[in-house]
């Protein structure tokens, strides 16, 4: 009997042996080296073809897909058969779920200046998940589409002993919206299968667009801008976690026209970098370290009334949907210079108690006076430390230095309710005063307060100042001090927040009803197919905190002399208004809501009604929008705004109302194709004022105009030749003032005759870690009609005045790289 099992085994060794060595001779045609592709036995030309059509379309799906590449015949197909194979390749949970969700890890990573700090952390998650049953309240309110209400069902869930074990069990949990639901199950693991969690991420971007944020209504200074196109603006990122759940990052940033900064150690130059390290413990006991980072981070809380340090200003920011915000410490790695914390933070827990103290050491940009002091904090991008013509006597690049330190601290009841307390202490080593001698230039100090088109100058007038010392840091000349409390609390459906912060303005260390205050109001209902939102907002003219980000429609200095670049000193001040993220002093509601009330339609609105406190002009701001699919394939889009401003006493500027309507139409086709078609019209009239609509003559003036129209129509095309090539182009004709997302960007353009724009981007993943996307644009007006030189006569003799330069074309690129790994 063991002699007839010895036999059949050999017969069975004798007929595997072959097959074995047969297929390890079979070349794998998706992975395998251009030699070995070559040793096939077809012809050198159908060689080339072969790795040509796998370099544009990517990996066969199967050995039949070689009958697709041009030339390739029955004849050739079968004798190179039983020589190639498609191996199926494995991937471990991370690798499958980016590879699953890469569009969405694609828009993260060509979106810039967005969400800072979530965006990485999302983009984190996506490649090397966490187990979501050993998530806590804090790390669910920072997952995308995650509403308190969400939370609170999932910590719920969870609380009652029960774990998450499978994508069912968390779609079964009762009170998770299927919005959230879709979100979070791409960022979320069920247990802790071990597999390789080195992860990271560098990105390198390089364009030569003109990203200032200078205002464009002095067309000499806007000459002086363009004319800075070197050095090209650049971006440098890096993000390495490892299996201990430590992170490090290191990025530069350097807007075009910028001069790069060095570290000086001794004879060596070193680019000046921002760089963190963090650490994440697991929560294993009632108390202990949650988190900790060392060098350059990110710190929100509550609605972003006393601390977010974020370097950039959205308008409306809510924190739902689009517009979250990070609750928490993260290191940063946005282009955020002017804001960055420098130093340290941590997050210690007991029991259901949170509290963050952080400190940071950093040399600010600044406006300095004469006599040493400073005016203000500024941003400015691009950065000059002299001005834009360099001739400034004080520099304002790091020419502060500002200690901070504070602590949150967060109380979460039940998983239903929160209460938190923030308050922070910047010191500096020179003294804040505000003095507007030194931003407007002498000979218009007289259009300051006076000027009726800048109503807003209380803003100015309400600066912080102070000079004091601290028993903390020996070099401390002033100080500013700001506090608050937020809370939230989830009932059944709704989500009530708020947040109230003070600004200690007569530094007596203690808030009383002269100190300036913010408040901010909110309730959020949701249902499956209807969410509503409504927010009260208030806050004095004289809270002048640097790192407040809550809600609002404008940032600070909005309508005020510090708009107009051509009554400044210097042009470059003119960043005190453009480059502001606090938000402008504004008393108001507005609410939005969204129903879907037909899987083929979903209507929008949302609706903002206040006061610019400066200058109490009223505002009114309502936007419709309508998305209809009356097929899969096709999709209209309806955006209708109405605007107004009205003028509520002597001292405010004329009013005006806007109207602006956009109807997208898309085709969608196959293989992700896509074909929209955009007409988008807008008009903005003005209260007529006496000066531009009366002749001292007699008659009507024959100059000014009454409104400014905007008008445009384009065409965008997306095609995918494979899963990994695509290119998307953009043909736009234009008039007047457009908006406009163009692919990874949102620009503004604005022109006095009929203009053409168009932009096309190139995106390949090179391989499976590897992506690049290149980006031109290009924008070409018609000839403009107007007087641009002239000849004045005087007593002295005739001269001729330097025309206007008025640029008829212009163009840039952007290239950006992506690994991840």
């Amino acid at each position: 009997m063991l002699m007839k099992k010895q036999q059949i085994l050999y017969i069975l060794l004798i007929l595997f042996i072959p097959a074995m060595a047969f297929t390890a001779e079979q070349i794998d045609i998706n992975n395998a080296e251009d030699v070995q592709i070559a040793e096939l036995q077809v012809s050198d030309e159908l060689i080339t073809a072969i790795l040509d059509y796998r370099f544009t379309y990517g990996d066969f799906e199967s050995i039949y897909d070689l009958m697709k590449v041009p030339g390739m015949d029955m004849a050739n197909f079968l004798k190179i058969k039983n020589q190639i194979a498609v191996y199926p390749e494995y991937l471990s949970h991370g690798q499958q779920n980016l590879e699953d969700n890469y569009y969405k890890f694609e828009q993260m990573a060509f979106s810039d200046g967005s969400s800072e700090g979530l965006v990485d952390m999302w983009m984190e998650l996506l490649s090397n998940p966490r187990n979501i049953n050993e998530m806590d309240y804090h790390d669910l309110v920072n997952l995308p589409g995650m509403t308190l209400k969400d939370v609170k069902a999932v910590m719920k869930y969870m609380s009652s002993g029960n774990n998450v074990t499978t994508k069912r069990d968390l779609r079964n949990i009762e009170g998770l919206s299927h919005y959230a639901y879709s979100n979070l199950s791409d960022f979320v693991r069920y247990d802790n299968q071990s597999e390789k969690k080195w992860t990271g991420q560098y990105s390198f971007i390089v364009r030569n667009s003109l990203m200032t944020i200078i205002p464009d209504d002095d067309p000499e200074a806007m000459n002086l801008f363009q004319s800075n196109q070197a050095p090209l603006d650049v971006y440098h990122k890096l993000r390495i976690r490892t299996e201990n759940d430590i992170e490090t990052g290191l990025t530069y940033s350097r807007s075009m026209g910028e001069d790069d900064e060095y570290y000086s150690l001794g004879s060596i130059d070193i680019p000046r970098v921002k760089g963190y390290i963090s650490k994440q413990f697991q929560k294993n006991k009632d108390w202990g370290v949650r988190s900790i980072i060392l060098g350059h981070y990110i710190a929100t809380f509550g609605q972003g009334v006393v601390m977010e340090n974020t370097g950039y200003s959205t308008p409306r920011k809510n924190g739902y949907g689009f517009r979250k915000r990070l609750t928490g410490i993260q290191g940063d790695l946005g282009r955020n210079i002017n804001y960055t914390m420098r130093g340290a933070a941590a997050e210690f827990y007991a029991g259901n108690l949170l509290i963050t103290p952080f400190f940071s050491t950093e040399r600010r940009d600044a406006v300095i006076n004469s006599d040493s002091s400073f005016t203000a904090l500024i941003r400015m991008a691009p950065r000059f430390s002299y001005g834009l013509t360099g001739e400034l006597s004080d520099p304002m690049q790091r020419s502060v230095q500002e200690v901070l330190y504070g602590v949150n601290i967060r109380y979460v009841y039940k998983n239903t309710a929160h209460l938190g307390f923030t308050s922070y202490e910047s010191l500096y080593d020179r003294v804040l005063d505000p003095q507007i001698e030194t931003v407007v230039a002498p000979e218009n100090l007289s259009k300051y307060l006076y000027s009726i088109g800048n109503s807003a100058d209380s803003e100015i007038e309400a600066m912080y100042g102070s000079h004091g010392e601290s028993g903390f840091w020996s070099h401390a000349k002033s100080f500013r001090r700001v506090l608050g409390v937020d809370a939230s609390w989830v009932i059944d459906n709704i989500t009530v927040r708020g947040e109230a912060g003070a600004l200690d303005a007569d530094g007596n260390g203690s808030i009383d009803d002269t100190d300036p205050k913010a408040l901010v109001l909110d309730a959020y209902m949701q249902w499956e197919a209807l969410n509503f939102f409504v927010l009260y907002r208030k806050y004095d003219v004289d809270f002048d905190n640097p790192y407040q980000r809550s809600f609002s429609n404008y940032v600070r200095y909005k309508s005020s002399i510090f708009e107009d670049s051509y009554y400044l000193e210097d042009v470059a001040y003119a960043f005190l208004y453009s480059g502001s993220v606090q938000p402008q002093a504004e008393e108001g509601f507005y609410y939005s809501f969204r129903y879907q009330i037909h899987r083929q339609l979903i209507l929008q609105a949302e609706h903002d009604i206040w006061t610019r406190v400066s200058d109490q002009s009223r505002y009114n701001r309502l936007v419709l929008r309508a998305d209809y699919r009356p097929v899969f394939q096709y999709r209209i889009k309806l955006r209708q705004k109405f605007q107004s401003r009205s003028a509520e006493n002597a001292y405010s500027p004329t009013g005006y109302t806007s109207n602006e309507t956009r109807i997208d139409v898309q085709a969608r086709m196959s293989r992700f194709n896509s074909f929209n078609i955009l007409f988008a019209y807008g008009f903005t009239a003005f209260d007529p004022r006496a000066r531009l609509t009366d002749n001292i003559a007699g008659g009507n003036s024959l100059v000014g105009n009454a409104g400014s129209p905007g008008r445009a129509i384009a065409a965008k095309f997306t095609h995918n030749f494979n899963k990994r090539l695509k290119i998307i182009s953009q043909f736009m004709i234009y008039d007047g003032f457009i908006w406009n997302f163009e692919d990874t960007d949102f620009r503004i353009y604005n022109s006095l005759t009929e203009a053409y724009h168009g932009y096309i981007t190139l995106y390949s993943r090179l391989n499976r870690n590897l992506s690049i996307r290149m980006k031109y644009s290009f924008d070409e007006h018609m000839t403009l009609d107007n007087i641009v030189d002239g000849v004045v006569t005087t007593e002295e003799g005739t001269y001729t005045l330097d025309p206007v330069a008025y640029p008829k074309s212009s163009s840039d690129f952007r290239i950006q790289l992506d690994y991840h790994f």
